[in-house]
């Protein structure tokens, strides 16, 4: 009968049932226990899992390893030696991690799991590639795995090296255009903040090596680091800022990226760092040229601005107050992905009340200031502000018409916009229509299709969505900072969107 080989990351040799004549398998040397238990302090306390402080239809969560003091692995009979090593074979083999699965189950002695887990690493590559395999597991086996690799790395049992070299790249262990988010899913459930910084940082290497083949390993780094708690994923956005560059440059770039989650769940877990921080608004701002078509990413960048609109906008403002030129081709897209243009996706609904709600709330603020003449400094920048805003939804809209061809779901998307905000809303005066609260959904959209021109290159031509809260400023030098802002806005809308 033949036997599995330590130390070499190739595949695993498949076992055939024994003989009664077999002779036994020599088992691998284990380490001394006093050795063992100096490993088994306990570095890390994972933390548990936490929900998105935003939802909008949808909650988001991470599932962690529960955290108990680490235990030091022990050593494997005979009979869980051989059973161990054939389930890592059929694992490899069949390309499914549910043989491992099986035996953690089957043995759920925290110090065997631990044995297992270090005797699977000594395999490099195909103790990764097996994590990689979970597609077909049910959450509970997932989570599973990820106590066993959260305890055993706590325990000494797998070591930081080891894990690395679990981690191949193409054509040196693993297959080109293999995303890994399998194994980084697994990786992020432990919640151990070193176990993930570690593999985040392996596979961000891999991205980055010259000549390499797998930018698509992003997606693998941003699941992993959605497992961060805010606090470590903070620190490991301010000091990787080039590796996480390269990352964002990267992500959703994959023909079939429209499906991945991974953008989605870094994006939530950022939006977990409250409050927001130059870091965590620029992997947002950075994100919103990645959003595509991908339903997971639009819904979380939606979180994330529905929760930190404020800090968004005043970190896209320049000195006047208005959306600088960056600020304004951003958010311009940003609509265009998120209101305007399909797919739809869960919680859009209540996005639409937010983005109304917080123009109305500008509106009102701006009301305040109706008799000064002049008015404010503050009172002008937010004037700016508010219709830099209003500019670049515009210009979303446009964007979605002119440049993806998608002129009915553009229509559609704003005659919802308005629609939906029609209960907070009802005086809301809509140009040339009346007020929205005596307006049907037909008569919205008749408006809308009305005032649409295919082509339009002035903001005079645009859709007048502006003036529904423009005629609500009373103050005229506000409505002019306003109106001016709002038109540039239009005018600097983002160019050549696909």
């Amino acid at each position: 009968m033949s036997t599995i080989q330590r130390g070499i990351p190739n595949r695993v040799e498949p076992r055939t049932p024994e003989r009664a004549d077999a002779q036994p398998v020599t088992k691998p040397a284990v380490r001394d226990n006093a050795v063992r238990a100096e490993l088994a302090r306990d570095v890390f306390q994972a933390t548990p899992g936490t929900r998105s402080a935003v939802s909008l239809g949808a909650e988001t969560t991470v599932a962690r390893a529960t955290s108990t003091t680490a235990v030091a692995p022990t050593a494997l009979t005979e009979a869980e030696q051989k059973s161990a090593e054939q389930a890592i074979a059929n694992a490899s083999d069949g390309r499914d991690a549910s043989y491992v699965s099986d035996w953690l189950k089957n043995n759920p002695d925290p110090a065997k799991q631990a044995a297992f887990m270090d005797l699977m690493f000594k395999f490099e590559g195909v103790a990764g590639a097996i994590l990689d395999n979970v597609q077909r597991l049910p959450e509970a086996d997932r989570a599973r795995l990820s106590g066993a690799l959260d305890n055993a790395y706590r325990s000494g049992a797998v070591t930081p090296g080891e894990l690395q070299k679990a981690v191949a790249a193409a054509y040196s262990g693993a297959l080109p255009g293999a995303t890994h988010e399998g194994l980084a899913g697994i990786v992020a459930g432990t919640g151990n903040a070193d176990l993930i910084e570690t593999y985040a940082k392996k596979e961000m290497e891999i991205i980055r090596a010259d000549g390499g083949y797998d930018q698509q390993r992003s997606a693998a780094v941003a699941t992993a680091l959605a497992g961060l708690p805010p606090d470590r994923l903070q620190s490991f956005l301010a000091n990787n800022k080039e590796g996480m560059a390269d990352v964002l440059k990267n992500i959703n770039a994959d023909v079939d990226a429209s499906y991945s989650p991974a953008l989605g769940k870094l994006l939530d877990a950022a939006g977990r760092i409250n409050p927001p921080t130059a870091e965590s608004l620029k992997l947002f701002s950075d994100s919103i040229g990645k959003l595509g078509e991908n339903r997971e990413s639009r819904a979380a960048a939606a979180r994330f601005f529905t929760q930190h609109g404020d800090a968004v906008l005043a970190s896209m403002q320049d000195k006047s107050g208005s959306l600088n030129l960056d600020g304004q081709k951003k958010m311009s897209e940003f609509f265009t992905r998120t209101l305007f243009s399909p797919p739809e996706f869960e919680g859009q609904d209540a996005f639409r009340q937010d983005v109304m709600s917080r123009l109305q709330s500008m509106s009102t603020d701006l009301e305040q200031h109706a008799t000064e003449n002049p008015p404010s400094q503050d009172s002008k920048r937010a004037a700016r502000l508010m219709g830099g805003l209003v500019g670049a939804l515009e210009g979303g809209f446009q964007i979605a018409v002119e440049e993806l061809n998608k002129r009915n779901d553009a229509v559609k998307g704003m005659v919802d916009l308005l629609f939906s905000a029609k209960s907070f809303l009802p005086d809301l005066p809509i140009p040339g229509a009346g007020k929205l609260k005596d307006l049907t959904i037909d008569q919205l959209q008749k408006w809308v299709t009305s005032n649409l021109q295919e082509k339009a290159q002035k903001p005079e031509d645009a859709i007048p969505f502006h003036g529904a809260f423009g005629e609500q400023i009373s103050n005229p030098d506000l409505r002019t900072d306003y109106d001016a802002a709002r038109d540039t806005a239009f005018v600097n809308r983002q160019r050549g969107l696909t």
